[in-house]
């Protein structure tokens, strides 16, 4: 992932095409936060901006942090090109305070789970930043599509001009995690990666959220077409 997010940056927004329905996440998002009232939100590990950006665009007071500057930077041209008023900060997930409290936090599409972010120092950092009643939004695999013989591998591709992108996914899964090798081929040039995932059940994201103080916890699935993924919601 490190290969990906830093030295890829530039392209890193067309391996998120593969993968991602922006959209609909932000729909969901949006529904949600009308139900808990919610006015500003921090984005955790918010990359190139992709909700950050729409929900500023809805009104909502948005503050984003990633530790890549490279992504920011991506972050910061996608908002001025959509004219919208988003604060993008340098900040590590694992290691984070902020002047100001928010009525929402976001971490979405499984990246909490995914190293080099420490999920539990993560969610204490969040809790600490979260105005009272204010809710932490986790997205995360349900992971209940695990091959039985615990590998897959997965192709894609992509062309625009002069671009052309492939990338080969071959997910090995343990007990606990989810190791992936990826190989990426930008315009015939290639590029070798590696993501360590976490393996962790709504169920234990509760569990997790109730450990750092967090009172209420409820669990949405199937909010997207493929059903592979879940939101998890913590009140403080």
């Amino acid at each position: 992932m490190q290969t990906l997010y830093t030295k890829l940056s530039p392209y890193y927004k067309y391996f998120c095409n593969f993968h991602t329905e922006t959209d609909r996440e932000v729909r969901v998002l949006d529904k949600l936060f009308k139900i808990y009232e919610v006015k500003s939100i921090l984005d955790i590990a918010c990359g190139i901006g992709r909700h950050s950006v729409p929900l500023s665009k809805l009104g909502y007071q948005v503050t984003g942090i990633d530790y890549s500057p490279f992504q920011l930077s991506e972050a910061k041209k996608y908002a001025k090109k959509e004219k919208a008023r988003v604060k993008f900060l340098k900040k590590d997930a694992n290691n984070f305070k902020l002047p100001i409290k928010f009525d929402a936090a976001i971490c979405m599409w499984s990246t909490l789970g995914e190293e080099p972010l420490q999920y539990k120092k993560v969610i204490k950092n969040v809790f600490d930043s979260l105005e009272d009643k204010g809710i932490f939004i986790i997205e995360n695999k349900n992971w209940k599509n695990i091959p039985k013989n615990k590998e897959r591998i997965t192709k894609n591709s992509y062309s625009a001009g002069k671009l052309k992108i492939k990338q080969t996914l071959h997910d090995r899964y343990t007990d606990h995690f989810r190791i992936r090798d990826a190989i990426y081929r930008i315009n015939g040039k290639e590029y070798k990666d590696l993501c360590i995932t976490h393996i962790i059940r709504p169920r234990e994201w509760v569990n997790e959220l109730k450990i750092a103080g967090f009172r209420k916890c409820k669990i949405y699935r199937n909010y997207k077409k493929k059903e592979t993924s879940v939101l998890i919601v913590g009140q403080k």
